[in-house]
This record gives C-alpha cells, sequence and structure tokens, in this order.
C-alpha cells in the first residue's frame, strides 16, 4: 500500500508533540510475534497467548480463507504462522490495491483484552477469538471541491449524490471526515449534541466566552457550500442513464451505483460497536480547499486534541468476534469480503471526486 503523504506526517507529527495517540492502543504489555507472510501489503500479526492447540483450530479456519498452494508451509512451519500468510494472502487479494485511502493491518489474538478496550457488556460465553482492524496513520487530505462542482455543473445533484455515498461506503467501512462528520464532532466538542443555534444557546453560558470563540452550528454550516449538507440525491435510475456516459462523470455514477448495491447487501467492516471505544482516525479527511478548511481543520484539531484527555480513543477500526465453528467462520469471510470489495468502491470513488494533496 501507499506511503503516508506529506500533510498527513505533519498531522502525525503534531499529535505526537502534544502527546496524542499516533498508534495502535494494544497494551504495552503484550508480547509481539512478528510473522513472515507471503504478501507484505497487509500485515498481520498474531499475540502472545502460549496456547498451541487453540491456535491450531485457528489456523484449520483460517486455510478456509485461501486456496490450494497459496500458503508456504514446512515441517517448522507453526499454528500461528499459518494464521499470519492466511489472513496476509486473503486480505491482500481484496483491498491491496486501494490507492488513496488509509491502510490497515490486521491483529489476530485469543483474547479481546489485547486491544485494550472493555467491552459495552458481559463478553459472550461461547469461546471467541479475535482480529483487529488497525489504522497505519496513513490518512490523506483529499481535495474534493473542484471535481464535485464540475460533477453538479454537468448533472445536477450528481455532485451531492457522491458525497453521500461516499459517507454512506466510510460508515459502513472506515468513516471519511467530512463537513457533515465535523459537524457531528462539533455537536460533541462545543453544543452539547444540539443540532441548531436555538438548542445550543439554551444550553451554553454565552458570557462565559471570549468573542469570537463561541462557535455556532449555523456558523459551522455557513463556512461550507450547502451541497455538503444538504440537496436532492439522484436515484438509481438517473445514475444509471448517467452511467451511460463514458466520461469521469459516468464512471462516478458507476461507482456508486456499486455502493448502493454492496450496502443494500449489507456490506460492512468490523466496528466498535461492542467495546468502549471510538477510532481515533479516518480511511481519509474530505477536504475542500484554503478558503473553507479553516474552519474544517479547526474542529479536526480540536478533535484530537480531545482524544488526548480520553482513553477510550484507540488506533482500531474495528474488531471481529470469531467462534471456533466453520460454518460461521466461512460466512463471517463471505460478509468480510463484501466489506473489503465496499472499501474499494469508496476507494475508487474518492479517486474520481478528489485530489490528493502533496
Amino acid at each position: 500500500m501507499r506511503q503516508s503523504n506529506s500533510a498527513t506526517h505533519s498531522v502525525v507529527k503534531k499529535r505526537k508533540a502534544r502527546g496524542l495517540p499516533v498508534a495502535s492502543s494494544i497494551r504495552a504489555t503484550a508480547n509481539f510475534l512478528s510473522l513472515p507472510a507471503i504478501s507484505e501489503k497487509i500485515t498481520v500479526r498474531s499475540l502472545s497467548t502460549e496456547d498451541d492447540r487453540t491456535w491450531l483450530e485457528v489456523a484449520k479456519l483460517c486455510a478456509n480463507l485461501v486456496g490450494d498452494g497459496e500458503l508456504v508451509i514446512s515441517n517448522k512451519t507453526t499454528a500461528r504462522q499459518i494464521v499470519s500468510q492466511a489472513l496476509s494472502v486473503w486480505a491482500s487479494k481484496h483491498c491491496a490495491n486501494t490507492k488513496v485511502l488509509d491502510s490497515f493491518s490486521l491483529v489476530a489474538s485469543l483474547d479481546s483484552d489485547i486491544y485494550g478496550l472493555d467491552h459495552c457488556e458481559d463478553p459472550s460465553k461461547t469461546p471467541m477469538w479475535f482480529i483487529g482492524v488497525n489504522s497505519e496513520q496513513t490518512v490523506p487530505y483529499i481535495n474534493v471541491k473542484n471535481k464535485i462542482e464540475a460533477l453538479e455543473q454537468a448533472y445536477p445533484g450528481l455532485g451531492r449524490t457522491a458525497i453521500h455515498y461516499a459517507e454512506v461506503a466510510g460508515f459502513r467501512t472506515f468513516a471519511v471526515f467530512s463537513p457533515s462528520m465535523g459537524f457531528y464532532h462539533g455537536q460533541n466538542l462545543y453544543w452539547c449534541g444540539g443540532e441548531d443555534d436555538a438548542d445550543v444557546l439554551q444550553e451554553v453560558d454565552v458570557e462565559c466566552y471570549e468573542e469570537g470563540d463561541l462557535l455556532l452550528p449555523s456558523q459551522y454550516k455557513a463556512a461550507f457550500p450547502e451541497i455538503y449538507f444538504t440537496g436532492a440525491l439522484l436515484d438509481g435510475f438517473a445514475l444509471q442513464e448517467i452511467a451511460l456516459a463514458e466520461t469521469e462523470a459516468g464512471n462516478t455514477a458507476k461507482t456508486i451505483l456499486s455502493i448502493m448495491d454492496l450496502a443494500d447487501q449489507g456490506a460492512r467492516l468490523p466496528d466498535l460497536s461492542n467495546y468502549e471505544g471510538e477510532s481515533v482516525y479516518f480511511s481519509a479527511y474530505m477536504a475542500l480547499g484554503a478558503e473553507h478548511n479553516t474552519m474544517f481543520n479547526r474542529v479536526l484539531d480540536d478533535f484530537y486534541q480531545a482524544t488526548g484527555e480520553y482513553e477510550h480513543f484507540t488506533a482500531t477500526y474495528g474488531i471481529a468476534e470469531l467462534p471456533f465453528e466453520k460454518t460461521s467462520f466461512c460466512s463471517w469471510r463471505d460478509e468480510m469480503e463484501k466489506g473489503f470489495s465496499l472499501y474499494q468502491k469508496l476507494d475508487h470513488l474518492m479517486q474520481l471526486i478528489g485530489e490528493v494533496n502533496p
């Protein structure tokens, strides 16, 4: 996968300087075991426990991820090496071609505590093993303003539809930090959950703020074109008509249709819904250009400032909880492959509607 761009390096360096989390939340007491993998594109790690018999059960399940001849096995190959190879070959086959979105690694474990997050409720008593999906912290800034405006001019509603389905695909895989995502975080950071100025002014003491410090929802939204929050969406029939054109707009419509289809099939990647945690990273920052990014960066910076104050922020995007049973595991494999496909479609859409900042 690609490397971090310079803009991302700058953000990461600032977080390090401020003591903010920029690495995995995996606890320092864990013993890492770096394992050989056929592909160098999707990193896989197996974390400590000495239960080799259980790892053998996991290896038997992971053999269902690959075809004949795809693993390199000798009489010295351990069960955990088989797990690493199988997961790496499988994930790389489906996601190694990601061009612009954040890359990720997989962390396999027999103990969910290794990820450093608490369950929201009592864990299942059924024996489970786990695969965490970790950000590799290569989050790009993607300027979408010019291409979105061009799409909207060519086909009114197409620009708005592209933004909407980029957000839909992000919510089902790894979220895109867009202006509307910034509004969501603004509700948590500034507005006590309020959605409009009236709600906020009922909750906050205006006299406690210096002049210009109080940010209201209306002020936030006014910093962006309305298309990033509202507007009619094109339906499937309209998109199919546009998709007939051999143009950027046509390719964009085709990709949106693919995203719609995968979303209808329930495609998604693991999240943290069973854990008390929130990912500190995003698949991309959907930036708009210098005249709009002041507000965008203000909220983004305040969000990262907040991550240094609470333990529940993590570099883990999601954790899959897997049973030791073949039928259920193969069903999970099929669902994950749909999720990988959706992430690839999101990656393609972001290339079509944006330009990665150098």
